[in-house]
């Protein structure tokens, strides 16, 4: 029999961070554009200095993050904040909803960000809820989340139009629901339309959404050169151990010169900010004395057409030893970013990667999909 973490369980639905809400680098970059010395805090709150490279003299170009240290994107993501009426389950009458489609435009990806639905994948992996037919899922072999799910209505989806339709009950009997969703093609984005009904963790729920979902901001700001910037879009995510399903918003902040300013997911438990002043960070962030001291790898001088940047981070009395990087490019209007984190973090073994492809956002639209500081679900369940 299983055993019944119920904390656990709380921790995937609610994405709850043992660690806090975010971490944030303060740090002094130094030198002609590329990562000279700056002043780290350390496990005692002393200033100490970390190296990566000398001030004023470029430094050797760390090698791009290869694609196996991170997944290949395997669906195209749509998204946005559309019209929603859930009584008792959620408050306001917007959220946000993720929708992630194959190259055929069938259901892949399905997720919201405050309705309390079970994120799901769909097709025929492991963990996945199926397309056609009727399948057993345990998302997790020690926590009660076994369900049984049947495609009753998936029609071939088109250029124009999807459907999925399925009917998903809990082993435990606390879920017994109809949840569809349906798109049709409208200029750049799709029209989706989207019901759930039936009993929700026991309680009754009848949920409706309809609205616009786009593959990116229509709002953002056409990136200029020389101007900061802010990116963001669902990404591929595998962090097992630390959160459940395999993707996340991540929301990246670049400077006019293209060197990363801050980066944050929207669930995952990262949030770090690597400006140099203090004024910078948001209130009630802590600074790198939280986690540790770190050390920067040698980094290649940033450009508005890529940036990396590479750093381990170790304190004895917190049990963080991590190696953690970003690397991105710029292709047109978009930021084709990898990241990665390995190591101990807050004495957990943590060995997670991401890969997406980020577009404009504004700054208003950060609340919604990331923003400084994201909350994570450390314990929660491994990628399904």
């Amino acid at each position: 029999m299983k055993t019944k973490l119920i904390g656990a369980a709380l921790l995937y639905f609610a994405t709850v961070s043992a660690c806090g809400s975010g971490t944030h680098i303060a740090a002094n970059f130094g030198g002609g554009g590329a990562l000279g010395s700056g002043n780290i805090g350390g496990d005692d709150g002393q200033s100490r200095t970390a190296t990566g490279g000398v001030s004023g003299q470029p430094t050797p170009a760390l090698a791009m993050l290869s694609l196996a240290e991170a997944p290949a994107p395997t669906r195209t993501f749509f998204w946005g904040t559309i019209d929603v009426t859930a009584p008792g389950f959620v408050g306001p009458p917007r959220d946000e909803m993720t929708i992630g489609l194959g190259p055929d435009n069938s259901m892949r990806y399905l997720s919201w960000k405050t309705l309390p639905m079970l994120p799901k994948t769909f097709g025929d992996a492991k963990g996945d809820f199926p397309l056609s037919g009727s399948r057993g899922v345990d998302l997790r072999p020690d926590i009660d989340l076994d369900y049984t799910a049947t495609a009753v209505d998936s029609s071939a989806p088109t250029a124009t139009h999807f459907l999925l339709r399925e009917h998903v009950a809990s082993v435990a009997g606390q879920c017994d629901y109809i949840e569809s969703t349906e798109g049709t093609m409208t200029g750049s984005g799709w029209s989706v339309v989207y019901s759930d009904e039936g009993k929700l963790y026991g309680s009754t729920i009848a949920a409706h959404a309809q609205g616009m979902l786009f593959p990116g901001d229509p709002n953002a700001p056409i990136p200029i050169a020389g101007q900061a910037t802010l990116w963001s879009a669902p990404v591929e995510l595998v962090a097992p151990g630390f959160f459940g399903p395999p993707v996340d918003h991540l929301t990246v902040s670049l400077d006019g010169a293209g060197q990363i300013r801050w980066f944050s997911f929207q669930n995952f438990v990262r949030g770090v900010s690597f400006t140099g002043s203090a004024q910078e960070l948001e209130p009630g962030k802590g600074t790198i004395a939280d986690e540790g001291a770190v050390t920067f790898d040698s980094v290649a001088p940033a450009s508005p057409a890529h940036f990396v940047i590479r750093y381990a981070v170790h304190s004895g009395p917190k049990m963080n030893d991590y190696t953690e990087g970003l690397d991105g490019t710029r292709q047109g209007n978009t930021l084709v970013l990898r990241y990665f984190i390995s190591g101990k973090l807050w004495n957990a073994t943590i060995d997670a990667h991401a890969a997406g492809t980020l577009v404009p956002t504004s700054p208003s639209a950060t609340g919604g999909i990331g923003g400084a500081g994201g909350a994570g679900g450390i314990g929660g369940l491994g990628g399904a």
